[in-house]
Parts: C-alpha cells; structure tokens; sequence
C-alpha cells in the first residue's frame, strides 16, 4: 500500500498485539511522560495502525474470526500453476532449503490435511465468494494505473503516488518488509540473498517452464473448474468474467 502511504501488517496476530500495545503506551503516556524509546514506538504504531490493513494468505475460516466484525475483503487471485510454482521454490528455498522442488510442486497440489493455505482451489473459491473486491494479480502487475483506482475507491484512500508503486527489483533490492524477524536479523549481504530468493523471478507465466506436463494435467484435473471461474484457459491465456 506504498502509494497511498499505509502501511500494511502481514500477519493478523502481529496486528493485534500491536494494537495492544498501541493502547498500553497510551495509557502510560497519560500517567507520567513516556520514556524517548517508548515515545518513538507510541508515535510509530500509530502511524501504522491509522488504516488498518491485513494481507494473509489463509482461508477465511482461520483468520476472519480474529478480524473485527465486517471487514471489508479484497482478494488477489493469480494463475493457480504460477502460485504453485512459486509456493514450491519457496519451500525449496526459504522454508525447508534444499528440498526437491517438484515433490513440494506435487504436494502443493495436494494440499494435503489442508497444508498450502487449505490448498489453491478451496482459498480461491472461499475468498472469491465473499470478496467485495477481485482482482488480478497479472492485471496488477501489467496495469497497475488501472487497479489502484479500484482500490482506493473502494478503502475511500487519499490519491495515490503512482511513482511509489513498488517495482520487482526494488522489492528485491530490500524495498520492502517481507520475511519477518528472519529477515531483519541477517547481514546486508545475506538480506540481499534473502531478497534474490524471496522474490524469485516477477513475471507471470512462469508456469510454463517450470510445471512439467503431466504435473499440470494432475493440476489441471483438480482445479480446472476453478481457473476457468476465475478467467485462466489451459493453454495459459486470460478471459477475465
């Protein structure tokens, strides 16, 4: 949300305790004066916390009930096979380095005991059943002057700063908060590496190359019906609905 300048939490949790501490320091302030430390923390949650963002990957089951009571829902759909493709280098990569990359391939199709955020299919049709708002990740990507627009009218945000719109390689230079505590403890030169891995490629598509065929015929056999709801063909063109 760099365009607008808001800032955006990545995990529903985190948010919370934030605002927990938020009203904690507040309390304090009003007792006595807050010390230099707690005052720059005071003045930087609240910068953080005037609009309220949460981005998750989860399905709505695990996370809207530690949400406040009629969020309103934005959801990011991407091509399946490149969603998949991209879970299964960052297994490979970051979460468990040096596994087989198409065995975490396989099994993100899988989603076994509902690991992979409930599995591709069932997030996006759970989402999308509810969302207030569905866009396109390759539209966002490809056209971001046009979405942004979308959401801002719809969140009723301040004009965006359309040379804010973060860039892939700024995103992967370290322009960006991604990766947690992990990251923010690791040396310049092992962010970079981080970054290199964490935002891997930037393009769509990518699929194309790194799904083998008969993986994407077990792809496409469970999750066809929701790719063509969603606008995906097989033959990986676009029809928006």
């Amino acid at each position: 949300m760099d365009v607008f300048g808001v800032y955006s939490w990545n995990n529903v949790k985190v948010y919370n305790k934030a605002q927990k501490n938020f009203r904690k320091y507040e309390r304090l302030k009003k007792l006595h004066a807050l010390p230099p430390g707690k005052e720059r923390k005071l003045e930087k949650l609240k910068k953080q916390l005037s609009f309220p963002i949460v981005k998750t990957h989860e399905i709505p089951s695990r996370i809207l009930p530690l949400c406040v009571a009629e969020p309103k829902i934005i959801y990011l759909v991407r091509d399946g096979r490149d969603a998949l493709v991209s879970m299964a280098h960052h297994r490979k990569d970051i979460i468990e380095p040096g596994t087989d990359f198409i065995k975490n391939l396989k099994e993100s199709i899988r989603a076994p005991m509902g690991t992979y955020f409930g599995g591709w299919g069932k997030n996006v049709a759970s989402w999308t059943e509810i969302a207030h708002l569905v866009i396109h990740f390759e539209s966002l990507v490809n056209t971001p002057e046009k979405e942004i627009p979308r959401i801002r009218e719809f969140l009723g945000l301040s004009e965006p700063v359309l040379k804010n719109i973060p860039t892939f390689d700024s995103q992967r230079s370290g322009g960006s908060h991604f990766g947690g505590k992990k990251r923010e403890k690791l040396s310049k030169a092992e962010q970079d590496e981080f970054n290199a891995m964490f935002f891997r490629s930037g393009k769509t598509g990518s699929w194309k190359e790194d799904m083998p065929d008969e993986i994407h015929e077990k792809f496409w056999k469970k999750y066809g019906d929701v790719m063509l709801k969603t606008g995906y063909r097989k033959d990986g063109t676009f029809k928006a609905q």
